[in-house]
């Protein structure tokens, strides 16, 4: 499996699909048949979801090599973080953050010590990488292997970056469809023009502050344009292409 956070962290283009609830192992072997992406993208902000599922499609994942990243249902359950973690996920994402102390928050129970507190257990850990699974040997491995990511939803928040760039913290990710609603708000906002002003501000703050920028698109013919905008990471939703059957669980 391949070594997402270097790869987040050396600015490498990294480009990750999504599929909906209740996928199974033959649909993510046809989300990888569409594309090999670098990672499978699963949701429960906005989509059902539950413990014993997350740790099914985890366990799927990995049998094909792929890690999965997992958006949480809200940025106040981040104390939660080590439990999702315990399912089985290589990536969280907190989605709408706005307050520095939840970023923190997540940043904490998302690692074990000394960079955080996350506690010992769980049966879906991925155990990519070591010859032992245990409370020794693991949670030095996991904080050189699992990937934060911090969703940013309002131009408040994308102001906020500088002050969300803490240790620990791997990329940020972007929120279109809520931020549209927030330019629409606040339409003398020197950054809410367009979309691509307020992605190139936010990549701005990213790179002075050494984090990532990741963009969810539904087309993978605007790859090229998000990556030269500066972005360096990718989330796509494959069924919203209208190229795929729509019956398949995904996106």
């Amino acid at each position: 499996m391949k070594d997402l956070k270097k790869l987040i962290a050396d600015g490498d283009q990294v480009i990750g699909g999504a599929v909906m609830h209740g996928a199974g192992k033959e649909d993510l072997e046809k989300l990888l048949d569409y594309y090999d992406y670098d990672f499978i993208s699963i949701e429960a902000q906005h989509a059902p979801t539950s413990e014993d599922y997350l740790l099914k499609v985890c366990e799927a994942a990995y049998e094909l090599d792929k890690p999965i990243h997992y958006r949480i249902d809200h940025r106040r359950h981040a104390y939660l973080i080590g439990n999702y973690l315990d399912h089985g996920p290589t990536i969280i994402e907190v989605p709408q953050s706005e307050e520095l102390d939840l970023v923190k928050e997540a940043r904490d129970y998302f690692y074990y010590k000394p960079e955080g507190v996350r506690s010992w257990g769980g049966p879906g850990r991925p155990p990519e990488g070591l010859k032992e699974v245990d409370q020794h040997s693991y949670p030095a491995w996991w904080n050189k292997t699992g990937v934060l990511m911090i969703q940013v939803e309002t131009l408040n928040a994308i102001n906020n970056i500088p002050n969300f760039s803490i240790d620990g913290v791997d990329c940020f990710s972007w929120g279109p469809a809520d931020l549209s609603i927030d330019r629409d708000a606040h339409p003398e906002h020197p950054f809410a023009k367009t979309d691509d002003t307020a992605i190139e501000h936010a990549i701005t703050l990213c790179k002075a502050n050494g984090k990532k920028l990741c963009i969810r698109s539904y087309d993978k013919t605007l790859r090229n344009r998000f990556f030269d905008l500066g972005a360096t990471i990718l989330m796509e939703v494959p069924s919203m292409e209208g190229t795929l059957d729509p019956d398949l669980p995904f996106g």
